[in-house]
């Protein structure tokens, strides 16, 4: 039995979601601390938000398998997050 590590991400949405026939929005997110890559699954119904290319996202969710990049494309390896949550992130700005 495997268990999946909690994982909280506070980052940058790397496209808009894609929704498949089954109801499932994915899409990537780089975590502003670290700049790993993660490929965010959570059900269309339960998202809430309308998510754009660079926009700021807080993600609580568990972390499972990694989806190898394919390096003739550029693409990095990236962890898959079975989000439980997701949120607007907050705008810092400057006075």
């Amino acid at each position: 039995m495997t268990s999946n590590e909690r994982i909280t991400i506070t980052g940058t949405a790397l496209a808009a979601p894609t929704v498949s026939p089954d109801r499932i929005a994915e899409f990537g997110v780089r975590d502003e601390r670290s700049q790993r890559e993660y490929l965010v699954r959570i059900p269309a119904d339960d998202l809430g938000l309308f998510i754009t290319r660079g926009a700021r996202v807080d993600i609580d969710g568990e972390a499972g398998w990694t989806v190898p990049g394919r390096s003739w494309r550029g693409e990095a390896s990236r962890t898959l997050v079975q989000a439980q949550r997701v949120r607007a992130g907050e705008l810092a700005l400057a006075a």
